[in-house]
């Protein structure tokens, strides 16, 4: 089994509108974090690699995998941690300052949105890797670059939570009508009025994906809840789901989570 590696990439980058404080990266990071942890400051947390578990005070739970990230709030209970099994890898952001309370008293930095998916989290890491770790960028640039980050992991996560010109209320419906089981970009083209390929196009250009991966990438997420919570074997949760079959199911659940469903059950359960 891999040792824990930990890389600390920035530290203390400061401007007046507020400061990273330190940002790395954990390699097969094996938990034993105290219930519940305080901080604080703020925290992004964003799994590279491997599942496990967040609980908090409030008593949310739910599983974690990879493109899953934790918000933590300053002095709020909080509890993530890898199953044994391998670890995970993340990376961590820890900041603070006076314009990340302006977030907070918009309802932007707040206990109702604490987690959620990046549905091509390889193409944001890169991205954050390209600006807010650019050596020869200033610290007011890496702090703007990172909000910008930040703001699309949280809006990508719940996209009714601002309503704005860029964000028109057919998107937020469209998200919710393809989060269903059994859903069909051309329905649910049909349904808000709009051609499915100026449906497509549109679609595309908010949520940085097509409709049809936006659905797929929402079953497999639900699959992975199913095989944590549940003892539906494979086929039936492909039947539930809407795969045409169990072996497409399979594919595709390996290729988004990076495991087999049958594995990805047998580390959640510890076996």
């Amino acid at each position: 089994m891999s040792q824990p590696k930990w890389t600390i990439l920035l530290q203390q980058e400061k401007c007046p509108l507020g400061s990273l404080v330190e940002i790395g990266e954990i390699h097969a990071s094996r938990g034993g974090m105290v219930r519940f942890r305080r901080l604080q400051r703020y925290a992004f947390v964003l799994i590279l690699r491997g599942e496990g578990h967040y609980d908090d005070e409030l008593g949310r739970s739910r599983s974690l995998t990879a493109g899953d990230w934790i918000l933590v709030l300053p002095e709020f209970g909080h509890c993530y941690t890898p199953w044994k099994r391998g670890g995970w890898d993340e990376l961590y952001v820890m900041f603070e300052g006076p314009v990340f309370e302006v977030w907070k008293s918009s309802g932007l930095l707040s206990p109702s949105h604490l987690t959620g998916h990046l549905l091509s989290h390889q193409d944001w890491l890169r991205e954050f890797r390209e600006s807010v770790l650019d050596p020869a960028s200033g610290s007011l640039e890496k702090l703007c670059a990172f909000q910008g980050l930040l703001g699309q992991a949280i809006q990508g996560s719940n996209p009714g939570l601002m309503e704005t010109t860029d964000r028109p209320g057919w998107f937020a419906e469209a998200c919710r009508l393809l989060s269903q089981p059994h859903a069909k970009p051309r329905d649910v083209a049909t349904r808000l009025g709009l051609s499915y390929e100026s449906f497509r196009r549109r679609f595309r250009q908010l949520a940085g994906v097509a409709p049809q991966k936006f659905h797929l990438s929402q079953m497999l997420n639900s699959a992975a809840r199913l095989l944590d919570s549940t003892d539906l074997k494979s086929a039936e949760i492909a039947r539930t789901l809407g795969f045409c079959d169990e072996a497409y199911f399979s594919r595709s659940f390996k290729k988004e989570k990076g495991r087999s469903p049958r594995t990805y059950r047998r580390n959640q359960s510890g076996t």
